[in-house]
């Protein structure tokens, strides 16, 4: 009978463990394990300014409005550049220097409250200038990074095509080379920053080597125009455009001379925006799960909150459980990337693993709010439809499996052909 007691009243009081002092963790997100204890004192500290920042200037722009409107809340613009944090992963000409961890943990705070700032922020101005980091000449560096770093100049990265989606590197835009430089001539779509970009990294096909090779081309060259994409039901607020190059010359000066072919091209700049594309997931993740347990906690229903329901309850350990192995996969990551041990396959499962397990996270959210999910109001319903987008971008979750899949098994599922 004794016993009986006991286990009774191990599960009906669930702030006591017999004989055992429980530790409180927070059950609002992904520090329910603790995380900030696997963190270095610095890296705390800028999680801990992300956070400030949010609070202090974020939350108080109206970011839905811009959001139904489709517009970047350029308001921010001055509060961002007085942060000094473009640069991530590069040393020198005004660069940041932070770490794969720190972009990652201030991209990840910074999407709980707007996925497009932290997607313009953590991504779109990195990866701009990655490529002139990377793949650039010194004179190209010293011109273009000081102005980027300091977001004097808007970078945007123009890989993806019309007709080359997932398969980035069968671009049809193409180079061909003329005395004095190079012209360039075809689509590109889906590019963000592009509306509001004054660089433009283009990346096109060689017509004589037919290897990829990169352009760095100004606002307002002859030959390029952008055009703003309308209509989108996710990330309403970054910019996205189609650029036309319809016989676009650039001087020889404009090329990226070590941007050789797609892997030493732009393939070297998806490392980085592949894990801050997981960060994000997760920021925007944890945001829809917390959002989700306060509601589930005040909402009444049949005369009892939510959250005292069986069913709900499994939602949402189910959530939390995701939650936390998303940001230890990210930490982990981060750190390969940082000592430079990484390889494509464990980034491309990293993104996949973390955008399926955030769709599913904002999914159930969205679900626990029944019609109050559907609206903005709550802030879960632009979760679960920015989610969309992260699982989409940065390589779609099939691509980023079959790339960890050619890793492990050493063959290739891309090519349509393949050898018997």
């Amino acid at each position: 009978m004794k016993r009986v007691e006991v286990i009774s009243k191990h599960f009906l009081e669930s702030n006591e463990c017999v004989g055992v002092e429980l530790n409180k963790p927070d059950p609002t997100g992904i520090d329910y394990y603790q995380f900030n204890d696997l963190l270095k004192p610095d890296e705390i500290e800028i999680r801990n300014r992300a956070k400030s920042f949010v609070k202090n200037e974020m939350s108080k722009v109206n970011l839905n409005s811009y959001y139904e409107k489709a517009e970047f809340p350029t308001e921010l613009l001055p509060k961002l550049k007085q942060l000094n944090w473009v640069g991530a992963g590069m040393t020198g000409y005004g660069c940041s220097s932070l770490s794969a961890v720190k972009v990652g943990l201030l991209s990840m705070e910074l999407s709980k409250c707007s996925a497009d700032i932290s997607t313009f922020f953590g991504i779109l101005l990195n990866i701009s200038m990655l490529p002139i980091y990377n793949n650039g000449s010194e004179e190209q560096k010293q011109k273009y990074l000081p102005k980027m770093s300091s977001m004097e100049l808007i970078g945007a990265f123009g890989l993806t095509e019309p007709q080359a989606g997932s398969d980035a590197s069968g671009l049809y835009c193409e180079a061909t080379k003329v005395e004095g430089g190079w012209i360039l001539n075809g689509e590109k779509r889906w590019i963000g920053n592009a509306p509001m970009a004054d660089v433009i990294i283009i990346w096109a096909r060689n017509s004589e080597t037919k290897q990829v090779n990169g352009f760095i081309v100004d606002k307002g060259t002859v030959g390029m125009s952008v055009e703003k994409m309308e209509n989108k039901i996710s990330l309403r607020s970054v910019q996205n455009g189609h650029i036309y190059l319809k016989n676009c010359f650039v001087g020889e000066g404009q090329r990226l001379p070590l941007a050789k072919d797609f892997q030493s091209g732009p393939g070297a700049s998806l490392f980085l925006t592949r894990i801050v594309a997981s960060w994000i997931a997760l920021g925007i993740a944890s945001n829809a799960y917390s959002k989700c347990l306060e509601y589930c906690q005040n909402r009444k229903q049949f005369q009892s909150p939510l959250s005292q329901f069986q069913l709900t309850q499994e939602r949402l350990v189910r959530m939390l459980a995701n939650l936390q192995a998303m940001s230890l996969m990210c930490l982990r990551i981060s750190h390969l990337y940082d000592s430079k041990k990484l390889t494509f396959g464990q980034v491309g499962m990293l993104k996949a693993f973390c955008t399926s397990k955030g769709r599913e996270i904002t999914q159930l959210s969205r679900e626990l709010l029944g019609g109050n999910g559907l609206v903005t109001d709550f802030e879960v319903a632009k979760n679960f439809v920015d989610m969309e987008a992260v699982h989409t971008f940065e390589g779609t979750y099939d691509i980023n499996t079959l790339i960890t899949g050619r890793e492990i098994t050493k063959s290739s599922a891309f090519s349509v052909n393949k050898k018997k």
